[in-house]
């Protein structure tokens, strides 16, 4: 039985790390609040004090932090992951970047002497919870190869993506899709509910059609104002399209498709609470403009 070091349990987090325990892995755990990590203390893992006392446990650790400041701070921090005995350790980055700050990232390891892969993931909380996950990896295939048995329980799929920094681009091509998908239903609701159409109509009509992604259905009750589970927020999607432009203009790319969505979603993570509710609720958004419903924070 092998050991993995597991940072940051968030709404992700929390559910990645009990599946490597019930998998069969002993785990590692260290979370900025105790609360979070006194869950998984009762679920068998071990807790540590530091992001660096990690590696007395193990050579293998997952970070999954909410961005790059966070994920910099982790490495930075006085008994941070690159301060302790880190040489020839390797760090697994699961969260979602920019593919620069990958390379950032990366490059802070490797001036330790540790060794680091992106990896982000396709999927939210109930893929994480169920193990049916997609990875997207950037990094050395001898780094990669290391973490096959470590991706098992969590992803359905591992994509090699090549080199580090691709997982990454990986990444923000498939926000890119998804952003803009929901921002199009947003708006095709929004256009049908102004004709007088039922908005569930509509929805089962979609399902049936080109136009339904698989997750569609899943989202059904959220997207018709009632369910107010969240699985990726608002917010959270407007710091990745953030991140979707910045690796767009380093490629010198027109994107007008990205750049309006990401005004769509800036401007709903400024109205009310919008910022704190899952993505498709952009359908409510746009259904309070129909209806004069709603207000920006700063009118």
């Amino acid at each position: 039985m092998s050991t993995v070091g597991f940072l940051g349990l968030g709404r992700m987090g929390r559910v990645m790390a009990p599946r490597l325990l019930e998998a069969g892995f002993e785990v590692a755990v260290w979370n900025r609040s105790a609360p979070a990590a006194d869950t998984l203390r009762r679920a068998g893992a071990t807790v540590v004090d530091n992001p660096d006392d990690i590696w007395k446990h193990t050579d293998v650790a997952i970070t999954m932090l909410r961005d790059f400041s966070a994920t910099q701070s982790l490495f930075e921090m006085p008994r941070g992951l690159l301060n302790g005995q880190c040489e020839g350790m390797l760090i697994c980055d699961m969260a979602t970047h920019a593919p620069a700050d990958a390379l950032t990232l990366g490059a802070m390891a490797a001036e330790r002497g540790a060794r680091y892969v992106d990896a982000p993931v396709g999927g939210t909380v109930e893929p994480a919870r169920t193990g049916n996950l997609v990875v997207f990896t950037g990094g050395r295939p001898e780094d990669t190869s290391r973490l096959t048995d470590i991706f098992s329980p969590l992803a359905r799929q591992v994509f090699d993506m090549g080199p580090l920094g691709n997982g990454a681009r990986m990444k923000m091509v498939m926000n890119l899709v998804l952003t803009v998908y929901w921002e199009a239903i947003a708006e095709g609701l929004a256009m049908a509910e102004g004709g007088d159409m039922d908005p569930g109509t509509v929805l089962d009509v979609l399902a049936q059609s080109p136009a339904a992604l698989a997750m569609l259905p899943s989202k059904r009750d959220l997207l018709l104002d009632r369910s107010d589970a969240v699985a990726f927020d608002i917010n959270g999607v407007q710091k990745d399209m953030r991140a979707v432009m910045r690796t767009i203009a380093e490629v010198g790319l027109s994107a007008p498709a990205a750049s309006g969505t990401l005004d769509a979603v800036s401007a709903a993570a400024s109205c009310d609470d919008f910022g704190r509710q899952d993505v498709a609720k952009l359908a409510s958004y746009r259904r309070g403009q129909l209806f004069g419903r709603g207000r920006r924070d700063d009118a």
